[in-house]
């Protein structure tokens, strides 16, 4: 039983590889499938493509090493951005508790400089907002994400996604009115 093309042989591998082999298949088809999206989530909550890249990584292993006790398998890209929003959070609470204690403050080290963004000014005020409100922004808007999926992502009801866009909208908006 020979099947022709790629299609085929990858069928064949999941019919008759060792187990090994067709979790490596499967983990493999998921981070091609999900790992562009995480990433450019992350690259708009952070403007750090290393940082970005890192976190996207961290998340991806966190989350499919659980990928047996998923609830919901079919919804790894959502738990893959949750996971990322997650370790973003720690990662600049993280900066916050370095940055109190360090006695002297360089603050030109603290500005970064927005990578891969076409547009900076709005990366810029994008970085200013709350973290929630950024995370529910770009999950809106970069990543077309309904109200819904937004509150399940990010573990909050349904107003609080309506109250984080409304807020974050008009705090840019105000921003740019200003400049």
């Amino acid at each position: 039983m020979e099947l022709a093309g790629p299609v085929g042989r990858l069928e064949l591998v999941q019919t008759v590889a060792p187990l090994a082999v067709r979790n490596e298949v499967l983990l493999d088809r998921l981070y091609r499938a999900h790992a562009p999206a995480a990433l450019r989530f992350a690259l708009m909550l952070t403007g750090e493509r290393e940082l970005s890249e890192d976190l996207v990584q961290e998340a991806f292993v966190r989350v499919a090493a659980k990928l047996d006790s998923l609830r919901e398998p079919e919804a790894f890209g959502a738990y893959l951005t949750r996971a990322v929003a997650n370790l973003a959070k720690s990662h600049f609470r993280h900066q916050k508790v370095v940055a109190r204690h360090e006695r002297t403050i360089d603050l030109t080290a603290l500005v970064v400089p927005p990578v891969d963004v076409a547009n900076d000014a709005l990366l810029i005020a994008l970085r200013r907002l709350p973290m929630r409100q950024r995370a529910a922004i770009v999950l809106r808007y970069y990543n077309d994400a309904s109200h819904e999926e937004i509150a399940r992502i990010l573990d909050v009801p349904l107003g609080t996604v309506k109250s984080l866009l409304s807020r974050g909208l008009a705090k840019l908006r105000e921003g740019f009115r200003d400049a």
